[in-house]
């Protein structure tokens, strides 16, 4: 995906993901686990488009914001070392009748505002539906009064519990988010009378679906059951851009359906679908995306359950195919498609796809299919000429057929599994966590940050961390779930959050580091800081974003020492720079590094990208006992042939980081950003990486192909080295550099391995 990096905004969430990670002590100290540093590097003197971050979220480029204005808060009463109180068992669940979320304080001072806008004091960040007149009792059209609702200077959205009957389509734009209460979730029905040929559209007209940030679905069913089978219509379009969620939904289409589509995901670069159950329908899910993980879908009763007729790669982990006629059809031209831990009972063939290992150009439609269960007499896999190249049988350990390392390509090859239990469930599956609702419990159990007595602001302009550190430490101790608003949280000093803590936030809130404590390079600080080391517990955070205000050269955006007491305790949400303001002159944004990670205990990345670091996007860097399902990288945009600087430069490598030391001195083409790098490390486990290079040297800003570079902007994209073993890497897709892999062994080469939108290399087990 290409980013529109004009503007001020520097981070989103892309994506939800899950860890339990054991951490050690000093970032800086050799051989210690550094976590994540997303920094952002000095301002570099010299060449034009230098590299920049600055600002946080929504800025008003009319008002007189300035980071160094902020005044740091009153110290309170916080523990020095940011100790915990008593261990807590957790909230209290219940069986509320109301959603929590409904019953927070939405129009008086506790409530969530976007402080940069004009407007601020009077902007709605959280609307109900029903204030807008739309009638959840099944009759009538409510497409008007819900759409009002959306297009009401857009915003946050809640919808009540009940059916709401749509004549037409609901439009979803940018930055708006629909969450319906997840204990008794609202119906949008097409009546018997839907016009069109789209339900409900997440697709912003307005917008190119690569740049459509904070789109929101949660908790919801859509419904075309009162349509004709036969007719032609889509339930939901999602065409979206990293920074969105599609989570908890319900698709009811008619049964033995030959027009209805469940999802479209038309264009775009989605990180994750999850946790979505489609029931009937000719298609459940068709995918165009460009990369997606699809966690935990369950199809029922689907003609053909998902097809993938373009893309360049899609993960699909623990899905179900149930009494389908096809599980996958891989007959068009996506790259690769990964079927893992999943299961097809009493259905038709489990994939279709097209052999493309003759064609002279790109090999596409490449398959992994790895511990499938199956039931039938049906074959498995077939090609789109009905040759069967894997029959039927109980169980699939793992089988590929595509580009393989080592060998060439490879029609249908098995291998054997060995994953270390530390990463499994009891089924022998990788773990999996749904992205925590908070639905079973009762207002009681939130502390809303605003509304806790310690004057909290969330105005872009106050340092609240004092504030924000003793809320968190009391509601670890008191066993109660912590609220944000939304709003732009500054802190001049660490953000600490204990054992015990569980945050979700309004509509992706913001905390925004800023200050002189986040500056020197040499001492790099935490501005959000999981645990202390040695920490076990419980740390869940969902729907928050984090940042800087001000290029900070010595921040970590996130700093994760804590382990879970059991897998699934620590939930992580990571950030990533991507611009949203209005209109600022042009800005090239790249941070330090991007996601590192030293755990040897257990951790677990579902859906996750990391974009725009100069020297790394994922770092397993001693690592152990690590799975990651989906992961989504961009080189900066002004590294590689005529490099503004070139790698480590203008940073200092330190132990741990690629130091480039292979490349000649200025080589640019060589020294740019390793978009995956494991080093030292064992029991590695990828699935669906994509790695992507877009422009070299100075960038204009012009996002036109004939403005990027290729065929080749870079010499390597991703790297192994030292004493790496038990690595099992399925899907390696690339675009726009010359060799895939820098392993010292084979290094395998884009030209050597075509497809996906350049380099498809679908088993790469070099380290195996």
């Amino acid at each position: 995906m290409i980013i529109l990096q004009r503007l001020l905004h520097i981070a989103a969430i892309v994506a939800f993901a899950e860890a339990a990670i054991g951490r050690r002590a000093d970032p800086l100290a050799k051989g210690a686990p550094k976590s994540a540093y997303w920094s952002v590097p000095p301002v570099p003197k010299g060449p034009a488009n230098p590299v920049l971050a600055t600002g946080p979220a929504s800025i008003d480029r009319n008002t007189s914001y300035n980071p160094s204005n902020i005044k740091p808060a009153k110290p309170l009463r916080v523990e020095a070392k940011f100790k915990a109180a008593a261990a807590c068992s957790g909230p209290v669940t219940s069986n509320p009748t109301t959603f929590w979320m409904d019953q927070q304080d939405h129009s008086g001072t506790a409530r969530g505002y976007a402080p940069f806008l004009g407007d601020f004091y009077t902007y709605k960040t959280y609307r109900n539906v029903q204030s807008y007149g739309a009638k959840g009792d099944g009759t009538g059209d409510q497409t008007n009064a819900i759409q009002n609702a959306l297009n009401d200077y857009d915003g946050s959205q809640n919808k009540n519990s009940g059916t709401y009957q749509l004549d037409s389509k609901l439009d979803l734009r940018k930055g708006t988010i629909i969450m319906g209460d997840p204990n008794n979730p609202p119906v949008l029905k097409a009546a018997p009378s839907f016009s069109g040929d789209i339900l409900v559209d997440g697709y912003d007209s307005a917008s190119a679906p690569e740049t459509s940030f904070m789109i929101q679905l949660r908790n919801v069913i859509i419904d075309t059951t009162s349509l004709p089978a036969s007719k032609k219509v889509v339930a939901l379009r999602w065409g979206v851009a990293q920074g969105c969620a599609l989570g908890n939904v319900k698709i009811n289409m008619p049964s033995s359906s030959t027009g209805h589509t469940g999802i479209l995901l038309q264009a775009g670069s989605t990180i994750a679908v999850t946790d979505v159950q489609i029931t009937g329908g000719a298609i459940g899910i068709q995918n165009n995306n460009q990369q997606v993980v699809f966690k935990n879908i369950y199809f029922k009763f689907c003609t053909t359950a998902y097809v993938a007729p373009g893309g360049f790669n899609s993960l699909l982990q623990g899905v179900t195919f149930d009494t389908c006629g096809v599980g996958i059809d891989a007959t068009g031209g996506h790259g690769d498609v990964i079927l893992l831990d999943s299961e097809s009972k009493n259905s038709g063939n489990t994939v279709v796809f097209r052999d493309s290992s003759n064609d002279s150009g790109d090999r596409n439609n490449q398959i992994v299919i790895q511990n499938l269960k199956h039931d039938t007499s049906n074959p498995i896999a077939v090609t789109s000429t009905n040759q069967v190249v894997l029959a039927a049988q109980s169980t699939v350990a793992t089988w590929i057929w595509g580009n393989a390392v080592p060998g060439q390509y490879r029609k249908g090859v098995t291998y054997q599994n060995t994953r270390p239990q530390a990463l499994l469930d009891a089924s022998g599956k990788f773990f999996m966590k749904d992205a925590p609702t908070f639905a079973g419990y009762a207002k009681d159990q939130i502390v809303n940050v605003k509304d806790a007595g310690l004057d909290v602001k969330g105005d872009g302009k106050t340092d609240d961390s004092a504030a924000l550190n003793q809320i968190l430490l009391q509601n670890a101790a008191n066993c109660k779930i912590t609220y944000f608003p939304y709003g732009v949280y500054v802190v001049l000093s660490t953000l600490f959050i204990p054992p015990g803590t569980r945050i979700v936030g309004e509509a992706w809130p913001v905390i925004s580091g800023a200050g002189a404590k986040f500056k020197d390079a040499n001492n790099a600080v935490p501005v959000v800081k999981v645990g202390n080391p040695n920490d076990v517990g419980v740390a869940q955070i969902s729907d928050m974003r984090f940042t800087v205000a001000e290029p900070l050269a010595g921040a970590k955006i996130m700093e994760w020492n804590m382990a879970g007491s059991s897998p699934g305790d620590v939930v992580w949400v990571w950030t990533a720079d991507h611009s949203e303001d209005g209109q600022a002159p042009l800005q090239i944004i790249s941070t330090g590094r991007g996601i590192l990670v030293e755990s040897t205990k257990a951790t677990w990345l579902v859906g996750s990208g990391s974009e725009h670091h100069w020297l790394y996007g994922y770092n397993f860097n001693g690592a152990q006992n690590v799975y990651a399902g989906l992961l989504q990288v961009e080189s900066p945009y002004m590294q590689g042939r005529g490099a503004v600087q070139v790698a480590p430069a203008p940073w200092t490598a330190r132990a741990g980081d690629p130091d480039f030391s292979w490349c000649a001195a200025g080589d640019g083409y060589c020294r740019s950003s390793v978009g995956i790098n494991v080093q030292n490390s064992q029991n590695i486990y990828l699935y669906s990486s994509s790695t992507w290079a877009f422009f070299d040297g100075p960038w204009d800003g012009i996002y036109s192909s004939d403005h990027q570079c290729g065929p080749d902007c870079q010499e390597n994209m991703n790297r192994v080295a030292g004493t790496t073993s038990a690595l099992s890497w399925y899907g390696i897709n690339t675009k726009a550099g010359k060799t895939m892999v820098l392993d010292g062994k084979s290094n395998p080469k884009m030209l050597n391995n075509p497809g996906s939108w350049g380099g498809n290399l679908v088993a790469y087990r070099q380290f195996a």
